[in-house]
């Protein structure tokens, strides 16, 4: 009997082990067959869910409208393949089919494929395809590696060729970060605009006219040659000198010969750039500028209201500060801004080379921090400035907002810190100022604007005060308010200035030649032409805010133990919890079946 019953309680078990296999094996199977399937889906479809805050992984709303956009098939030819690729240009291309990829689901018009260039060349040959590439707007990066043969170098072709229409682009999407910033990393954060760019270029060939301003003492071409360079990816950049002809900025074409009648056919230019002048307007040049706004042109100013500056101090160690007479302050109150003729000092800035003494014949410098040499911070949430974080500003003035703004729309775009002081001129600028300790009592002026954005509608500085002469002037057609426009005013021609190197190479406006820092104003003044141009599609992906989270070195320091304490003993103490769980649940499960089965036993 006790042999009977201790086999079917073998068989029974025999059988319960039995199921167990089955059901594990089944599990298996079906585990391994919903991996596969949502492989294969996944080659064939493509999302994303971008959980960053920042949506960092997310496009533009502006390049989606692009793609969706499309008439006609856009071809991106990417050259990021190849055997010999480093780890970091492999990651890269990988970045840049998920870019592609990402395109390619809001618009079957794009297509995409990546490329070996030089696959099954011959040297010769790869040297004359590089040579086509460097032709066409794509030059090649030199790598260099050290392997079993010695020292070998091969070139990769650092970004695609778009075509469309029959006409082709080069974007060039591996780009070094002038703030040194590593390239893969700033290469990855780029690449949207850098695509978005040059389709752009291809499906929207005509390009906006952008001029700067020549005749009033204004900085030359040599120092804006990083910021014209800049602008002329986009816009058609041009230098223009007024000198009281009214053709200068307007198109007016002559219809009859005989009567003289003229046609004005409008703007010449959607953007004039008035950087740093330093001598006073004549009337009618005055004239001409104000009739371009009352057309609906822009203008970027970019205005020293005093004579400090840098240069004056090259070769002494102080200057006097003049207020600078440009003959442009009722011009700039009737369009609802004062530039004050004074200068600010900030706690926030920068430091320079300060003379401290003398070795043998040469002078010893030490880097003091000096105020009036501001270190810009401050910024509001526009587009214009989200992404900003620091520009570099010497001598720069303070603004005012002034007269009515019932049909104007006033910004502030940047300030100065909570620390700041006010210098009215004249006044003798010191480097000795850096030597002294700040009385804090003197900074006590704090988020003063230094750079304002004004947009509507304009009065004319003209108006009601028309000279007889002016009035004559029948082909500028006279109005006496604009439609809708814009304007920028900075009290700071030298952000947009960029210095020479020993090569007569410039170097990026914004560059600090004494600290090696790079500061953000060649982006800055970037985005305020954008902005002008109405160009709302580019400015929305440049200005895409992306906060690289940081830890408090602070926290870190006082509290490593303890955070490293967490990370080792939670993860182990929930490792444990589970394995208890489940030895308990292990238990009670085939607790019951034994109790189940003594229990038909004692039935039988």
């Amino acid at each position: 009997m006790k042999t009977k019953e201790m086999s079917n309680n073998q068989s029974s078990e025999n059988k319960n082990s039995q199921r167990f296999k089955k059901s594990a094996l089944i599990s298996l199977a079906a585990t391994i067959m919903i991996l596969v399937a949502v492989n294969i889906l996944s080659s064939f479809l493509f999302f994303r869910i971008d959980l960053t805050k920042d949506k960092r992984h997310s496009l533009s709303k502006s390049t989606i409208e692009l793609l969706k956009g499309l008439e006609d098939k856009v071809y991106v030819k990417v050259y990021l393949k190849g055997d010999n690729q480093p780890a970091d240009y492999q990651l890269f291309a990988e970045k840049v089919r998920e870019m592609l990829q990402e395109f390619r689901s809001y618009s079957n018009n794009l297509y995409f494929e990546f490329i070996n260039p030089i696959e099954g060349k011959s040297k010769e040959e790869s040297n004359a395809i590089f040579a086509e590439f460097y032709k066409k707007g794509l030059q090649p990066i030199p790598i260099s590696k050290e392997d079993a043969g010695g020292f070998s170098t091969h070139y990769v072709v650092p970004g695609a060729m778009i075509t469309y229409k029959n006409n082709e682009y080069p974007a060039t999407l591996v780009v070094a970060d002038p703030s040194g910033m590593d390239w893969l990393e700033y290469s990855i954060q780029e690449l949207e605009y850098n695509l978005v760019a040059s389709i752009r270029k291809l499906v929207k060939p005509k390009k906006l006219k952008v001029a700067f301003l020549d005749g009033h003492g204004e900085l030359d071409f040599i120092n804006t040659s990083w910021v014209a360079w800049q602008l002329q990816r986009f816009y058609s950049v041009e230098r223009v000198s007024i000198d009281g002809r009214i053709n200068a900025l307007r198109e007016i074409d002559l219809k009859d010969s005989v009567t003289k009648e003229v046609e004005i056919l409008g703007n010449k230019y959607d953007v004039l750039i008035v950087a740093q002048p330093t001598q006073p307007f004549r009337d009618k040049d005055k004239y001409i500028i104000d009739q371009h706004i009352m057309n609906g042109g822009k203008v970027l100013w970019l205005i020293d209201q005093t004579t400090a500056s840098m240069d004056s101090l090259q070769n002494q160690a102080e200057c006097f500060a003049m207020p600078r007479n440009l003959r442009l302050d009722e011009m700039f109150f009737k369009y609802g801004v004062r530039i004050n003729a004074n200068v600010v000092q900030d706690l926030n800035c920068q430091t320079i080379p300060i003379g401290v003494g003398q070795m043998g014949d040469k002078t010893q410098y030490k880097y003091m921090a000096y105020p009036y040499a501001i270190k810009v911070a401050n910024f509001t949430d526009h587009p214009i400035v989200r992404k900003m974080k620091e520009i570099k500003s010497d001598f720069a003035s303070t603004i005012d907002f002034v007269g009515p703004e019932d049909r104007l729309k006033k910004t502030v775009l940047m300030t100065t810190s909570e620390r700041t002081k006010l210098v009215p001129t004249p006044a003798i600028v010191t480097l000795m100022v850096a030597r002294s300790v700040p009385n804090m009592e003197e900074f006590a002026f704090k988020y003063k604007p230094l750079a304002v954005l004004v947009e509507g509608v304009f009065r004319s500085a003209y108006d009601g005060i028309l000279p007889i002469e002016f009035d004559t002037i029948k082909q500028l057609g006279f109005k006496s308010e604009s439609v809708p426009t814009r304007q920028i005013f900075v009290s700071d021609g030298d952000i947009i200035r960029n210095f020479i190197d020993k090569n007569n190479q410039p170097y990026p406006a914004g560059y600090d030649r004494y600290t090696g820092t790079m500061y953000d104003n060649s982006e800055f003044i970037m985005n305020c032409v954008n902005y002008l141009c109405a160009d709302d599609d580019l400015l929305q992906i440049r200005s895409k805010n992306l906060k690289i989270g940081s830890l408090n070195p602070t926290k870190v320091k006082n509290q490593k133990h303890f955070y490293a304490v967490i990370n080792i003993v939670i993860p182990l103490a929930i490792i444990a919890i589970m394995g208890i769980v489940l030895i308990i649940l292990r238990k009670v499960k085939y607790g019951k079946r034994r109790d189940e089965s003594g229990e038909r036993r004692d039935e039988k």
